[in-house]
């Protein structure tokens, strides 16, 4: 008699996880969709001008965040989702005075209703996957600057969103951090600087660590904060700015 020995069950295929980029056309939004895809993960960047896929694998759609009804309709055809990145955001110097109210308003629609569309849109698909949501908010959230009203609120309107999310949506698995990056190299703060609107030395003194950051770096950070070692931190911005934010020579 013969013995057949029984076929080993196949592991099952792990599963590939997913995210929504938005501003994932350029600046920080684009690097952390690259460094999703290169990582494995199926990723997907709303922007006006979305992506060309490229040998990262980063695939585009058009979605204007600002409008609820563009974002509901791309949220639609989302199950979903491990990862949503609110990276989209525009510049709004001006001073409070005589800042007009079109630039107040797109600002505000952009950098902080944006946030509130995109997650409260994908909010069943993330919480199907208990998912994360990365906000990516900024230095001038926390400290003040002139000429910069409609930018620093809507930005410090973030912060707030994100620990109000955060506790909200904890009970369905769903956290919710925020980032803000210091001075980055991306083509919004190199016009800046070509312009003579920011001062590259100023920026470098202001910092302790006498540097600017690199798109690569947030992106890095904003991937490392989708592993277990961060399990328990939500409802919270961290500060990632080489000590910005904490220097108080100056």
């Amino acid at each position: 008699m013969t013995h057949e020995r029984p076929t080993p069950a196949r592991e099952p295929a792990p599963r590939v996880r997913t995210a929504v980029v938005t501003g994932a056309a350029s600046g920080i939004g684009a690097a952390i969709a690259r460094r999703l895809a290169r990582a494995g993960w199926q990723v997907t960047g709303w922007d006006l001008a979305p992506p060309t896929p490229d040998a990262d694998g980063v695939r585009g759609r058009t979605v204007d965040v600002a409008d609820h009804r563009a974002v509901a309709a791309a949220a639609d055809a989302v199950d979903g989702l491990d990862l949503l990145v609110n990276a989209a955001g525009i510049g709004g110097s001006g001073a409070a005075a005589t800042l007009a109210p079109d630039r107040w308003d797109r600002v505000l629609a952009v950098d902080l209703n944006a946030v509130f569309y995109t997650s409260r849109a994908l909010y069943r698909a993330l919480s199907a996957r208990r998912g994360l949501i990365v906000n990516i908010a900024s230095i001038t959230a926390h400290r003040a600057g002139r000429d910069r009203a409609a930018y620093c609120t809507a930005k410090a309107g973030v912060v707030m969103l994100t620990e109000v999310l955060g506790v909200e949506w904890a009970a369905d698995g769903i956290r919710v951090v925020g980032v803000s990056p210091g001075y980055t190299r991306t083509p919004m703060v190199e016009r800046a600087l070509a312009s003579g609107g920011l001062d590259e030395d100023r920026i470098r003194a202001r910092t302790p660590q006498g540097r600017l950051l690199e798109a690569d770096e947030v992106a890095a950070f904003v991937h490392a904060l989708t592993g277990d070692t961060f399990a328990a931190v939500t409802a919270t911005t961290l500060p990632f700015d080489g000590g910005w934010t904490a220097n108080g020579d100056y």
